[in-house]
This record gives structure tokens, sequence and C-alpha cells, in this order.
């Protein structure tokens, strides 16, 4: 856990009552009117482009923001298809995503439930959209660093503002498989960007996203992405703007496609 320092409490008042004081100052309400909060810490600086000819930018939360980012940005910028497009931004991927808003929850069926209903789609039209259907899981990706160089497969070190990476685990943490890596591959050649492809050393831990997650409840083909980054997960991350800039235009072949 991260022990915050939030200030000093004067005359042996407790650190919920001092907070809890400054929640009813802010809101200009009455103290006992407060029965429970979430609290959620956030880094208030800017976000900045640096190194040579600014090609990399550091924020926060850049893991797994840079990935909505570009999903939404690429869906946005698509023009009307007669299939359905659909970008899919859940909460509580880092820790397991098993909640009513994450990933693992029922809100992804119950949406293509709903279209089904609007559109006259019967239960045959469905399964048979779901068998038609391509998912891509997006979350940012390790890029290789010098400093940790024992922690790469050797044939597998993905550099930063060389292309999106395409995630593989043989025990299925990430969803990709031969051909959903083949068809990410059309795309990237037909979106004219560059892509890499990664996979974690075996005798290590490997993490996961919500690609297994969702290829397993709706049944359709998956791939999981990412752009690469340095000091995932920390106050701090840093990643390529060409990089981005990538997944954009290859999410929006997608879309497209």
């Amino acid at each position: 856990g991260l022990p915050l320092i939030f200030g000093v409490a004067p005359n042996h008042e407790t650190a919920y009552a001092l907070f809890s004081a400054q929640i009813a100052q802010q809101l200009s309400i009455q103290v006992q009117d407060i029965l429970t909060w979430d609290l959620n810490v956030y880094d208030i600086q800017k976000g900045n482009f640096w190194g040579v000819d600014q090609a990399f930018i550091a924020n926060s939360q850049l893991d797994n923001l840079a990935s909505c980012h570009a999903a939404m940005t690429a869906l946005l910028d698509t023009r009307e298809q007669d299939a359905t497009a659909v970008c899919a931004l859940f909460d509580h991927e880092e820790i397991g995503s098993e909640s009513a808003t994450g990933a693992g929850g029922s809100f992804m069926q119950d949406m293509i439930q709903r279209i089904c209903s609007v559109t006259d789609t019967n239960e045959e039209g469905r399964l048979r959209a779901m068998a038609n259907s391509f998912f891509i899981s997006a979350d940012m990706a390790h890029a290789f660093h010098p400093n940790h160089a024992t922690a790469y497969e050797p044939c597998h070190h993905v550099t930063v503002n060389q292309g999106p990476v395409i995630k593989t685990n043989a025990n299925q943490r990430y969803s990709t498989n031969a051909d959903t890596a083949a068809r990410f591959i059309q795309l990237c050649e037909k979106a004219n960007v560059p892509y890499q492809q990664y996979a974690h050393r075996t005798d290590l831990g490997c993490g996961s996203t919500i690609g297994p997650i969702v290829a397993s409840r709706l049944g359709v083909a998956s791939v999981d992405v990412g752009n690469p980054m340095w000091a995932m997960h920390s106050v701090r991350e840093s990643a390529g703007v060409e990089d981005h800039l990538s997944m954009i235009k290859v999410l929006k072949q997608h879309f497209q496609s």
C-alpha cells in the first residue's frame, strides 16, 4: 500500500475527523451529513513531451488511459458502417475485473442483448454476429529497459516508437492466437503502421488483461495488443508519441473493416 501524508491533526484529533472536516468545507456541508466516501489519489501535474524531438510523453495513468484515448479517437473518426462498432472501457482491470463495472461483469453481454433487441435480431442472429466479431484488447505493454534486461525474453525486446505490440502467452494470460495475431498484422499493414511481437518470460509470472475475460464470456475471436511504455504503474509513466498515433490509425482501420 501507499502511505499517504495528509497533514497534522491538532489537539489529538483523528485523521478521519480531520479529513471529514476538509470534505465538509470543500462541499459546503455539515460534517454530520457525510456518511462515507471513496478516496482516489491522482498526480495533478500536467503531462509533458520530452526527449530528442519531443518523441516521448510522460504522464500519469498512461496505462491504460492512452489505449482508451486511442480507441475513442479512432471510433469517433470512423465513418458509419453497416456493422456495429463498439468501444468498451471497463473499470478495475488492474485488480481482476470482477466487479459490476469491470470486464467480468454482465455489462457487455447486457448491452449486446439490448442492441439485438432494438434491431430485431433473434438468438441465431446474435450467435452468428458473435462468431463474426473480432475483439481487440488494447492495454499498454512493457518496453525493453536495459537496467532490467534479464526480465525479458531475449528475442522479445519491444521498443518505444516502433509500433503497437502483439502480446502472446501460452497460458492464455493474453487472448492472442495465430489467427487473431494475423488479423491484427493485416490491419497494421493496411494502416501502414509498424508492429512488434512480445512474449513474456515463461519462468516469470505474467499479468493479464480483459482480453481472455471478454473472449471467454462472449466467445469472440480476440487479440491482445498495446503500445510499449516505461515505468508502468508508477506515478509518472512514459511512452512514445509515434506509437500513440499508430495505435489510433490501426484501431480506426479495424473499425472501418
